[in-house]
């Protein structure tokens, strides 16, 4: 670029060291090998939006404040004047000759533009830069003079050209070229030279260029590792990128932010969230790229509450209560499923079974759809069935007992209308024997049988016959 815009870096009354252009090495292949690989650079427009209006501003105002410095306080050899002030010299950096090579080339700061000179004829400059990761490298230049055709670019070391350093483009504004790269992290190089192309050294010692560097971070962290999440938990953890900020969502509702340690480890604290809940988690660095979000689902690692079980008796083919909705109910009898059911969207289930015995325990188990099983609830089948009407053996008016056949174990009773005349417990084969004063010949005998539960049996009745 020749005299977009003048640098006006000359003050008067500061004294100018004089230049041995002896002490100045140039390298024909240096030259010829940047030329090229910058000249590649020069015809791509930078496309808006590709830098961060903040950063931009602060490399435009960085450069463009150099204006007020003196060409007159600078020397090849990097020595100020002793007139010059320590601010002045503090504001920036001084090109040092031998720098015409990649091993011997100045460093660079992004706080700080460099100031240097470009002699003797085919003088190539190198600077050295460090990007300290992925993003994009902006580079800034201009000159003071009409006898500087600046052309500068960004470079890997021994002109090494891959996808590690790719050139996005340039933007010219008020005397100024801008030149972005987007850059692996690591070490590269700004390499300056005159493209005037004459075959004679125009430059004086007052004729100086000016490099700013900037970093902008434009690179997404990578989205987070999210350790399994359940719904006991009252934290995420995970890992993401060291120093970036953690946040977990649920929808659009922010549960919880945290801070990535040095070794990536975050841990947010959030709220117990139910079985099923997607949890999205995202990073964000310090330059507020944010990363892909990754989706979590809250595992259900708690077991049902144990079922409510209704009564069952004897009687009963389903088996009903509540539990857990959508579970899976399952009854048992001892080791033997009887039946299992599903309960519904009000947690209310009806297994079916066959009848079971009376005092029979049933075991009543819910599993939720992850698998956890429920403690169990038991109950015990209530007998609700009366014993059948017990057989009579023939009484004559002699006889002194009732004897025949009943449930096992039941109390058997013989009544004379509402008189009881006596009861008895039938024996474990249904065997009786009811002890009674002797009844006149006609008399109507009423025997029925109770069991333990108090339920009772038909009347069977009998004539007290002549002996």
């Amino acid at each position: 670029m020749r005299n977009k815009g003048i640098l006006f870096l000359v003050a008067l009354g500061l004294f100018i060291s004089p230049l041995s252009v002896g002490t100045v090495k140039a390298e024909g292949n240096e030259y010829e090998l940047s030329k090229k690989l910058m000249e590649h650079q020069v015809e791509k427009p930078l496309q808006q939006g590709i830098i961060d209006s903040h950063t931009f501003n602060q490399l435009e105002k960085e450069v463009k404040g150099s204006r007020s410095y003196s060409a007159k306080s600078f020397n090849k050899m990097g020595a100020t004047s002793s007139s010059i002030s320590s601010s002045e010299a503090e504001d920036y950096l001084f090109e040092m000759e031998y720098n015409d090579e990649f091993d011997f080339a100045n460093d660079t700061s992004y706080e700080k533009p460099t100031i240097g000179q470009l002699l003797p004829l085919y003088d190539v400059d190198f600077h050295k830069v460090v990007v300290p990761k992925d993003g994009i490298l902006l580079v800034a230049g201009g000159t003071n003079s009409d006898a500087i055709d600046l052309l500068f670019g960004a470079m890997q070391k021994d002109f090494v050209v891959n996808d590690r350093l790719v050139y996005l483009g340039s933007y010219d504004e008020d005397g100024f070229e801008f030149k972005a790269y987007q850059a692996k992290s690591g070490t590269y190089y700004v390499g300056v030279i005159d493209n005037d192309n004459d075959l004679y050294d125009d430059n004086t010692e007052s004729d100086l260029y000016l490099i700013g560097t900037q970093f902008i971070d434009n690179v997404s962290p990578n989205k987070p590792s999210v350790n399994k999440v359940d719904n006991n938990d009252t934290v995420v953890t995970g890992k993401a990128e060291s120093g970036s900020t953690v946040t977990v969502k649920r929808g659009n509702t922010v549960l919880a932010t945290a801070k990535a340690a040095s070794n990536g480890a975050f841990s947010a604290k959030i709220a117990v969230q139910k079985a099923g809940t997607k949890l999205a988690v995202t990073a964000k660095d310090s330059a507020g790229n944010v990363s892909a979000s990754v989706t979590v689902t809250v595992a259900d690692v708690v077991a049902p509450s144990k079922p409510v079980v209704n009564k069952v008796d004897n009687n009963d083919k389903v088996v009903t209560g509540k539990a857990e909705v959508g579970s899976s109910v399952t009854v048992k009898n001892g080791n033997k499923v009887l039946g299992t059911a599903k309960a519904a969207s009000n947690g209310a289930f009806s297994v079916k079974v066959a009848a079971q015995k009376a005092g029979a325990k049933l075991i009543v188990t819910a599993k939720d759809g992850a698998g956890n099983v429920s403690s169990s609830a038991s109950v015990t089948v209530a007998d609700v069935v009366a014993p059948s009407k017990p057989t009579v053996k023939k009484v004559d008016d002699n006889d002194r007992k009732v004897t025949g056949k009943a449930e096992a174990n039941s109390r058997v009773t013989v009544k004379v209308g509402s008189k009881s005349l006596g009861s008895a417990n039938a024996d474990s084969k249904g065997n009786y024997s009811v002890k009674i004063k002797a009844q006149k010949k006609g008399t109507t005998l009423a025997v029925t049988a109770k069991d333990k539960a108090g339920n009772i049996s038909k009347k069977s009745t009998i004539k007290v016959v002549k002996h």
